[in-house]
């Protein structure tokens, strides 16, 4: 310590060393809480007597030596250099005092019996003959832990050692009910008796200590911190300095001088601690420890004076998880199941028991189990899926009953799948036995079924699905409206289990007089828009009923197939830009509560809604993303919706090596008779397509349109298979095969009301006529597209119109239509398309000569559509532009030419003929 730290108290002790070096005697007794330097301060005061010639006896008292009688005063006695004689004789009189003196735990005793006063005094007397010419002093260091009997001696010496050059100083912890508090209280009565007190450093002595530990710099940014961490306690100071110093693993140093702290500290204070690092707050801790309520306020105030806890919380972060590992993991465990019993007695809440029954690995009690799953219901609404899984398997080892536990087994398999952790084969043993002796009920099981179906799990699935109708519990009322819903979700994703699920009367009747739960009800809703959006097409009731689905909802109180249900429906009903942002607010959601399963088939969504807006690069950002958080090989049955994404979108970014590697990734056998199963047998085809491999596309699109007619969702919006099969005739060179089953998808996707396959559609057919009928369809084409959003089948009606266009020599057209496509070819970075076109704003140099020099790209832009004849409106979709923006391009495109409206524009900008006003 520097003067500064312990000014007073150093400045105190010098006085006495000068005034003993005249002859005169001196008491000084230094308190202070734990580790506040009073051994620090005592072992320089020796210092400061050894180099004034001074002759030092010291001594330090202990916890564990409080039972040796006259151990202190032997200590001291050691450190004298005694004459034989004399050695002899003090031998002598302490085997005797240890014989007839008696150990007093209040103190030392009031009253001597003969021997022992005898005893007294000669021991006494030895130790203030040692007093001559120099100084003597005598340092005690933790004098509250002395024996009774050297007790008795230092008050009998201090009391008549005012003659004598000797100085006398004691230190003692700062703590109520101390054994040797009348021994303090006698001292400091006599008139050369002298107390200091150390307390704890202030900021500006943090500071100080800081700067020279750390530097000047680091001190001042510091210095408040390790103030608040430390209480001020010069121990826990340096510890923290350390970690700051050394960069060592967070709260090295700190543990260390806690610990230090604690284990000098009076029992059972450690206990105490212990018990608030368990428990958070003091409240419980006399129950808990089974204290009086008076003995754990002053361990509570101990700890508060050294600087540990401030209003009964322990100030460093750190401090709680030092304290349990410096008790040991058995026995942490044990004070953690102490506390949940403890907990649950005193009505705590079913996360706080949880918590410590998580801790303490669990107890064999009545009503663990039961707190534990509302513990899981409880994390889980929170945001909190892994420790509802952590809740839920340790109730499956703390469960002694088969029904029970079949039902904390279906909690579980349902709850890992929000994680997308895999399944021991144990449990879905045990699950299947479960339904099989009917201890499941069929929303339970039907809750199983599709957590084995995505975990690709398809024989237990099916194993489960058989004994479903046998079941005891799934005979019940409440059943009804979930094997409705789960009748119409299995038609819709895997459609050939559908015939072992039991029948309910007609599908799209609702039961009527059975009570459902919230959830309930919304799972069959949602799985009701879907089944009509994919057996009927999109209807003008699915689309705001997808909507009010999703509307508010949360991840916590709605099961994941639900709002998969909800997405679907509006995607397949192709209103992928309104799923869009329901879509981003639950990945966010997902990726914030830690739930990577549902952040998984969340992105595999985001990735198809991508695809269907012409976002090629975002549909291969978010299905690589699902990938991320769930490897490949763990999705089961439902990899072909992210793999089939992924594959179609890098294939129409012309990145196909990426593309064939992942047609090497193993997928489940069964998974071609699932729904994810024809995106991917379309995805394969569109590659196929590519690499022109036109027999392999045919039979890969002609297999997926076989499947959705036989399952009985043949419809565009889904996929439109029709489209595929006549673009791989043209590939062929067979014409008249293509228009006819082009014009039957044409039919179909009119019937459906579906702008982006009908373009699409449109587009292709216009190739099975001559140029003239060709321009009139691919018009239409664009026109739908546009409607759609996808920006991709829009770029190609685009890029063929305008080959159509240079075909009939209608160039300026081309020029104009062709930069568009180009445009937004290059946003779709759809590369193989790209290189068809000419680059943007590509003319010969004497059109750059005229007025037109003085406009902008984008002002150029809408200068040509302008000249063909555009409305605002039809400029603004064109161009993905606001109307406001087209309008403000034209007021400066008016103002630099110098014209007043839009017939001037075109006559200034463009020589020879004028363009036609048809539209494009």
């Amino acid at each position: 310590m520097s003067a500064r730290d312990r000014s007073e108290a150093t400045a105190l002790l010098s006085v006495l060393l000068d005034g003993a070096l005249t002859g005169q005697s001196g008491i000084a007794v230094v308190s202070g809480a734990v580790a506040m330097g009073k051994t620090t301060l005592l072992a320089a005061f020796a210092q400061q007597v050894r180099a004034a010639d001074g002759l030092v006896l010291t001594a330090v008292a202990s916890e564990s030596e409080e039972g040796i009688l006259l151990g202190v005063v032997a200590q001291l006695l050691q450190e004298a250099s005694l004459s034989a004689p004399v050695g002899d004789q003090v031998s002598q009189l302490l085997a005797i005092g240890r014989a007839h003196m008696t150990a007093a735990p209040e103190g030392p005793p009031t009253k001597l019996s003969a021997v022992d006063a005898q005893i007294v005094q000669s021991l006494c007397a030895v130790l203030l003959g040692l007093a001559g010419p120099r100084p003597l002093a005598i340092v005690v260091d933790d004098v509250h832990h002395a024996d009774a009997a050297s007790l008795a001696c230092l008050a009998y010496l201090t009391r008549r050692m005012h003659s004598t050059p000797l100085l006398a100083v004691f230190s003692h912890g700062d703590r109520p009910g101390d054994r040797c508090a009348s021994f303090v209280e006698q001292l400091l009565r006599l008139p050369h008796a002298h107390g200091v007190r150390l307390t704890p450093f202030d900021l500006e002595q943090v500071r100080e200590t800081a700067a020279a530990r750390l530097g000047a710099d680091s001190a001042e940014r510091v210095a408040p911190w390790a103030l608040r961490v430390s209480g001020g306690n010069p121990l826990l100071l340096n510890g923290v300095l350390d970690d700051v110093r050394n960069g060592e693993p967070p709260s090295t140093g700190y543990r260390r001088a806690l610990l230090s702290c604690l284990h000098r500290s009076p029992a059972p204070t450690a206990r105490v601690a212990q018990a608030l690092a368990v428990l958070g707050t003091p409240e419980s801790i006399p129950r808990l420890l089974e204290l009086e309520a008076g003995e754990v306020a002053r361990c509570l105030a101990v700890l508060e004076a050294a600087g540990l806890l401030e209003r009964g919380e322990f100030r460093h972060p750190g401090a709680a998880s030092a304290v349990l590992a410096d008790l040991g993991p058995e026995a942490t465990a044990a004070l953690h199941r102490d506390t949940a019993e403890l907990t649950y007695a005193q009505g705590g809440s079913a996360s706080a028991v949880a918590e410590h029954l998580l801790a303490g690995r669990g107890v064999r009690a009545p009503w663990a189990v039961s707190v534990l799953g509302a513990a899981a219901s409880s994390a889980l609404t929170e945001g909190r899926a892994a420790r509802a899984v952590e809740y839920l398997r340790l109730a499956c080892t703390l469960s002694g009953d088969t029904a029970e536990l079949a039902r904390i087994g279906a909690a579980l398999l349902q709850t890992e799948s929000r994680m997308g952790t895999g399944i021991p084969e144990h449990r879905i043993t045990a699950l299947v036995q479960a339904v099989r002796t009917g201890q499941l009920s069929g929303g339970e099981t039907l809750g199983v079924v599709r957590a084995l179906l995505w975990a690709g799990r398809f024989e237990a699935a099916v194993e489960a699905l058989r004994h479903l109708p046998g079941s005891v519990r799934a005979a019940a009322p409440e059943t009804a409206m979930e094997l409705r819903a789960a009748r119409l979700w299995m038609r819709c994703s895997y459609a050939p289990l559908l015939e072992l699920l039991p029948e309910t009367g007609p599908d799209d009747e609702e039961p009527r007089g059975t009570p459902s739960t919230t959830e309930s009800r919304r799972r069959y809703d949602a799985a009701t828009v879907l089944e009509s959006v994919l057996t009927r097409g999109p209807s003008d009731r699915a689309v705001p009923k997808a909507e009010r689905i999703l509307h508010g909802t949360r991840l916590h109180g709605t099961d994941l197939d639900t709002i998969e249900c909800a997405l679907l429906a509006l995607t397949y009903a192709e209103r992928p830009a309104v799923a869009l942002p329901y879509c981003d607010e639950l990945i966010a959601a997902a990726t914030e509560r830690g739930e990577p399963g549902s952040a998984a088939r969340l992105h595999a969504l985001r990735a198809e809604i991508s695809l269907r807006l012409g976002d090629l690069p975002g549909a291969v950002e978010h299905a690589t993303a699902s990938f991320d958080v769930v490897p490949a090989g763990e999705w089961g049955l439902a990899v072909g919706s992210p793999l089939a994404s992924k594959l179609i979108a890098l294939t129409s970014m012309g990145r196909e090596d990426e593309a064939a590697e992942l047609l090497y990734l193993p997928i489940p056998e069964m998974m071609l008779q699932s729904r994810p199963g024809l995106h991917y047998l379309h995805a394969r085809g569109r590659y196929s397509m590519a690499a022109g491999d036109w027999d392999g596309a045919l039979s890969d699109f002609q297999g997926c349109g076989g499947l959705m007619a036989r399952w009985g969702v043949d419809v565009p919006g889904l996929i439109a298979w029709r489209n595929d099969v006549g673009e791989a005739w043209l590939r062929m060179g067979e014409r008249d095969r293509a228009r006819a089953v082009l014009e039957e998808q044409l039919q179909r996707s009119e019937h459906s009301g579906s702008p982006r396959t009908r373009g699409a559609t449109l587009r292709l057919l216009a190739a099975t006529h001559e140029p003239r009928r060709r321009l009139a369809l691919l018009r239409q084409a664009v026109d739908a597209l546009q409607e759609s959003g996808d920006r991709y089948e829009l770029a190609r009606a685009l890029a063929d119109l305008t080959d159509t266009y240079n075909t009939v020599g209608e160039t300026r057209r081309a020029r104009v239509i062709g930069s568009q496509a180009k445009i937004i070819a290059d946003k779709c970075q759809a590369e193989p398309l790209s290189r068809l076109l000419p680059a943007d704003r590509e003319r010969p140099d004497t059109e750059s000569k005229g007025p037109a020099a003085v406009l902008t790209d984008a002002e150029q832009r809408v200068a040509d559509l302008v000249a063909l004849g555009h409305t605002n409106s039809e400029i603004a979709k064109l161009l993905y532009i606001t109307v406001s923006t087209v309008e403000q391009h034209l007021t400066r495109m008016y103002r630099k030419v110098g014209v007043n409206d839009r017939a001037q524009l075109a006559s200034v900008l463009f020589t020879g003929p004028h363009p036609e006003t048809v539209r494009a």
